[in-house]
């Protein structure tokens, strides 16, 4: 009698054992189909595998399905469905689920199937096509349907003991721990190495307002813990390079890094004395004449002129001969090319102290004084007696006399061609990229 009922119970255990073990299930890699990399479907797929937890069954660890697939010699971007199979058998479960991902004309297209082992059929299929810019609730909406599919209701026979993992804190936007660490909203799967790839795209689109997403470090990870926002399984860290993946950051967001650095770059500029119009070149102007050169007084001397009746700015020396400028000012004398950009380009208003008001596409502006000019045959102009008139040598050469500047009188501007080796004009430098 005490050997039929120890028969009895082993008889039992094996029957519950045979049960439990029917209640495993695997998911294998997903295949990459057209228009899109193994390492981009692993991305994608990792995201599946976080969401897919059907009711009822015990999910196999991605590490012992790897090493059985390692030890049969499979290769697992090609593997048939009879070697799927076998790997489910080895692995006794009585469920696996496969799939392949295309991308078609910038939509990915998913095809979610569960086998069962023991027949080698079919049980169920999901599918879905999406945009880029929703593959993370897409992929969770395959899962879930497809893991109600084969769901085990309250009257069948549930293994004891499940190993699910447990459910993270929920989250909908990113969250701030302890003041300084931000929370990604999502995990993004279990990945056996670091996701460079899918990381770097997050940042790329700097997905909730950063751009500074990584893998925690190992006390960050207590901390998120410690407060709840971890489920049960393993997770990645910067020092464990396999797990779950659930990115943080301790960066600022991205719109006050791109507003410091706009005002790091308009602090820079303004120490060089440079503007950024926003031109198509990219070409910076300077944001004042060149002083250094001739005054009107010494022009007046040179020509023996009597200045008694024109008494303004006779001792400001901004005035250049084109040779004097080049030598001293090489390749920074605008081009006839730049100066036309400026023309075509900005907004030119004429304000009352005699001066050009120049606005870029940026918004900034330079100002272009109406500095004058001289002609060392006797002519000699400009001197603010009335509306400003001026003359901006180019560096760009006509004739072997004749060079490109400039010219402005009462409001209106042209670019003018003319001789060298009498006139005297303003200069205003400019830097390029």
């Amino acid at each position: 009698m005490k050997a039929l009922t120890k028969t009895f119970i082993v008889a039992i255990l094996c029957l519950m054992a045979f049960s439990v073990n029917a209640q495993r299930c695997a998911v294998l890699e997903f295949k990459a189909g057209s228009g899109i990399s193994q390492a981009d479907v692993d991305g994608i797929s990792a995201i599946f595998i976080t969401y897919f937890r059907p009711a009822g069954y015990t999910m196999v660890e991605r590490t012992q399905i790897d090493k059985v697939i390692e030890e049969q010699g499979f290769q697992r971007s090609r593997m048939t469905q009879a070697q799927m199979v076998r790997v489910g058998e080895i692995l006794n479960v009585s469920k696996i689920v496969v799939g392949d991902i295309n991308y078609v004309f910038g939509q990915y297209q998913v095809d979610a199937r569960v086998i069962n082992v023991e027949t080698g059929t079919i049980a169920a299929t999901e599918g879905a096509t999406f945009a880029t810019s929703s593959y993370r609730s897409s992929m969770q909406s395959v899962a879930q349907k497809l893991a109600s599919k084969i769901a085990i209701t309250s009257g069948s026979t549930v293994p004891a003991t499940q190993t699910a993992t447990a459910t993270p804190r929920k989250r909908t936007s990113v969250e701030v721990l302890y003041g300084y660490l931000k929370i990604f909203p999502n995990e993004l799967g279990t990945f056996q190495a670091e996701p460079t790839s899918v990381i770097s795209q997050i940042n790329a689109q700097a997905q909730h307002g950063y751009n500074n997403w990584r893998i925690p470090t190992n006390e960050e990870l207590s901390l998120l813990r410690a407060n709840n926002y971890l489920g049960s399984g393993e997770y990645m860290t910067k020092e464990k390079k396999n797990g779950i993946v659930l990115l943080v950051s301790s960066g600022k967001d991205f719109a006050t890094l791109q507003s410091e650095k706009e005002q790091e770059r308009k602090a820079y500029l303004q120490s060089r004395g440079l503007v950024d119009l926003g031109l198509p070149s990219g070409t910076l102007w300077r944001d004042k004449n060149e002083n250094g050169g001739h005054s009107f007084r010494q022009i007046y001397d040179i020509e023996r002129i009597n200045y008694q009746n024109n008494e303004r700015n006779l001792e400001k020396g901004n005035l250049y001969t084109y040779t004097e400028a080049a030598n001293k000012f090489g390749n920074s004398i605008p081009t006839k090319e730049q100066w036309e950009e400026l023309l075509i380009t900005c907004q030119w208003i004429w304000i009352e102290d005699n001066q050009y008001k120049v606005i870029g596409p940026s918004g900034d502006y330079i100002l272009l004084p109406g500095s004058g000019w001289a002609d060392l045959g006797g002519n000699v102009g400009g001197m603010f007696t009335g509306p400003g008139e001026s003359m901006y040598w180019s560096s760009t050469i006509e004739s072997t006399n004749s060079m490109w500047y400039l010219f402005f009188w009462k409001g209106s501007k042209e670019l003018r061609k003319g001789e060298i080796p009498h006139r005297y004009c303003a200069v205003r430098l400019v830097e390029t990229k």
